[in-house]
């Protein structure tokens, strides 16, 4: 039987109510909003599991993926602050830590194999006279944003297969519209990214080549990018964050071509998964090779898009090089 006397059992029950009540707020302090950048391509797959699975929330982050047409146009939005990380291009993440914008890379998203084929693909009509970059002098090729990665090795494939880069036309179309765009005769042929060289080539379109694999052998394409002050002023959500991407990455490698895997692409790229199941796949990496960077830069300033020295081991966070344990 309870002895206490009544007003310290009312004491004790006042302050059982008010960290009852309190106890609410304080475990929504600890989840963290981060909002996310992204294309929806194959590429993010391991992001995606990463929320699927679970396993941002198991770390206290909550993630809101917002689309956009390229990590050309995510990075504003960074240096603005409305998104915490970018799905981006390696091109345009160096050119805008050259411009001062304070970026690093905190983790690897896309990283190309040894030879073709590979994730992304220059495809134009079936029948099309195209083999060379020679052969698209004069020419129109799709991109999905000039300056960028994509627009930088369709310049570097044509000049390496006999054209003068100069020599062709880049337009920018959004990587689920190229195909209609060559269907239709705005363009020649177009640089297009799965899954949409496999469903170009199962409507009557062709591969032309494989411009990043035919310039760069485990080209380093993509990764996720975040402010340095965002970075200094949140560092146990960054290394929540990749560690949680990490396990997406760890399933998605062990889990290649499963049917659960190719649900989840599904949902995100609108592809059914039967043609999903054809695209080339891929393991992903966790860690980022600092030496594949000096390639990049190389092409960068053969290209007009880089002046002057840059160290790209400035931009690789500690998390970009370090594999989670």
């Amino acid at each position: 039987m309870n002895k206490l006397p009544m007003r310290r059992r009312t004491a004790t029950a006042a302050l059982a109510v008010t960290a009852l009540g309190l106890a609410t707020p304080l475990v929504r302090a600890q989840t963290t909003r981060v909002r996310v950048s992204t294309i929806p391509i194959i590429d993010i797959a391991p992001l995606q599991v990463a929320v699927a699975k679970g396993y941002f929330a198991a770390e206290g982050i909550e993630v809101d993926t917002t689309p956009t047409q390229g990590g050309a146009a995510g990075i504003p939005a960074l240096a603005a602050g409305q998104v915490q990380v970018v799905f981006s291009n390696v091109v345009s993440t160096i050119q805008a830590a050259k411009q001062g914008l304070g970026l690093q890379i905190i983790a690897p998203a896309s990283t190309t194999g040894d030879a073709p084929p590979d994730q992304a693909a220059l495809i134009a009509k079936k029948g099309a006279p195209f083999k060379t970059g020679k052969d698209l002098e004069g020419k129109r090729i799709a991109v999905n944003t000039r300056n960028n990665i994509i627009w930088l090795y369709a310049r570097a494939w044509v000049r390496a297969t006999g054209g003068n880069p100069d020599a062709v036309t880049y337009l920018e179309v959004p990587f689920p519209q190229m195909v209609d765009a060559v269907r239709g005769d705005r363009v020649d042929a177009a640089f297009a990214v799965e899954p949409f060289v496999s469903s170009a080539v199962a409507n009557d379109m062709q591969v032309v080549g494989y411009p990043y694999t035919t310039v760069q052998k485990r080209l380093p394409a993509a990764q996720y990018v975040a402010s340095r002050a965002y970075i200094e002023q949140n560092p146990k959500v960054i290394e929540g964050w990749v560690r949680a991407y990490q396990k997406g990455v760890d399933w998605v490698n062990q889990n290649l071509k499963s049917e659960e895997l190719l649900n989840i692409i599904s949902g995100y790229t609108r592809i059914p998964p039967p043609v999903i199941a054809k695209l080339p796949m891929a393991a992903f990496e966790k860690v980022v090779d600092p030496a594949a960077l000096n390639p990049v830069v190389e092409q960068m300033r053969r290209n007009g898009l880089l002046d002057g020295e840059f160290d790209p081991g400035s931009i690789l966070h500690r998390t970009a090089v370090q594999a989670s344990r």
